[in-house]
Parts: structure tokens; C-alpha cells; sequence
């Protein structure tokens, strides 16, 4: 989850969503909005699958489903921050890499521990390489699944975004 994730941005949030009829007012919640993932995952899952909760819902179906709409908010706050600690993070390592790559990917599925870069340097070890040694991490090769080699690095950035830098090169010819 996000490291921004205050009460004070969750009430602003809530104030300007509207909220589905028939739900307990958020104001009237006796809880205080999720801030971890774990949390907020928690709650949305007891209000999709009430009877796994011991066999009975623990709360009534307005007051869960308050629950569960304000933790989606919450949700989605946070993979807002994600996504705007991932470009910047992209940002900061593009104005600073020696070697440009192909492409830079934003990986931040709802389910994952924060954001991922993914960095493509199409066919050119040489640039795995020069882009590891700037950013003082390791390179290491790995067979990949249509026999072809995987240059990587891997990394975090200075905002704690996680990132991992590639190439694909032809497998070496067997010789016979």
C-alpha cells in the first residue's frame, strides 16, 4: 500500500465519492478505514463471502458493504500513489541511465507489493550491462523458455520502486 495513505486523504476521497444506496453511511461506520493491504483485501472478502465467517456475518449486509466500498476507495488510492511513484521513478532513471531502452512498463496488479518497472533493452546485452554498472546492480543470465538467453538486473530506485532492466539474446549455437 501506498506510504501516503493518511486519514485526513481517505476522509478528503470519501467525501468527494458518492456511495451506493442501500450501504450504511461511511460516516456512521464504526471502524476506521483500512491503511494496509492485507486490510483492505480483508475487508472487501467479507462482504463478497459473508458465509465464511463462521458460518454467519458477522455485521449486517449495509454495514459490510459500506466496509468493503470505502476499503476500495482506499484501494485505489493507494495504486494511484503506485503508479505515480513508478513514473517517477521511471523518470528519475531515464534522465540518469547511460543507455536508453526500448521500452519501460508500469507493473502494479491489485494484488502485489507496490509497483515494478519493467525495462527492455531489445537484443543489446551491452546495454544490460552499462545500465547495471551505473546503477550498481548485478547482471545475471538465465536460460529463458524459448531457449533463448535472459540478460537481467535487478533493483530498487531511490523512492523504493522495484525495477529489473532485460534483454533476450540468441541461445549460443550447439556445436556438433
Amino acid at each position: 500500500m501506498s506510504n501516503h495513505l493518511t486519514q485526513h486523504r481517505i476522509a478528503a476521497a470519501l467525501a468527494a465519492a458518492t456511495q451506493s444506496e442501500g450501504e450504511l453511511p461511511w460516516a456512521l461506520l464504526m471502524t476506521k478505514p483500512p491503511t494496509t493491504y492485507a486490510d483492505v483485501r480483508s475487508v472487501i472478502y467479507r462482504a463478497e463471502h459473508p458465509e465464511d465467517i463462521y458460518g454467519r456475518p458477522y455485521t449486517d449486509e449495509p454495514t459490510r458493504q459500506a466496509e468493503a466500498s470505502r476499503a476500495r476507495i482506499v484501494q485505489d488510492l493507494a495504486r494511484r500513489d503506485g503508479y505515480l511513484a513508478a513514473l517517477s521513478a521511471a523518470e528519475h532513471i531515464l534522465s540518469r541511465t547511460p543507455v536508453l531502452p526500448v521500452d519501460v512498463d508500469v507493473r502494479l496488479a491489485e494484488w502485489d507489493a507496490g509497483p515494478h518497472l519493467v525495462i527492455n533493452f531489445h537484443k543489446d546485452p551491452s546495454a544490460v550491462h552499462a545500465f547495471a554498472a551505473h546503477f550498481g546492480t548485478e547482471v545475471t543470465e538465465q536460460p529463458h523458455s524459448n531457449g533463448d538467453i535472459r540478460v537481467e538486473t535487478f533493483g530498487v530506485a531511490e523512492n523504493g520502486v522495484r525495477f529489473e532492466a532485460y534483454t533476450l539474446t540468441d541461445a549460443p549455437a550447439v556445436a556438433e
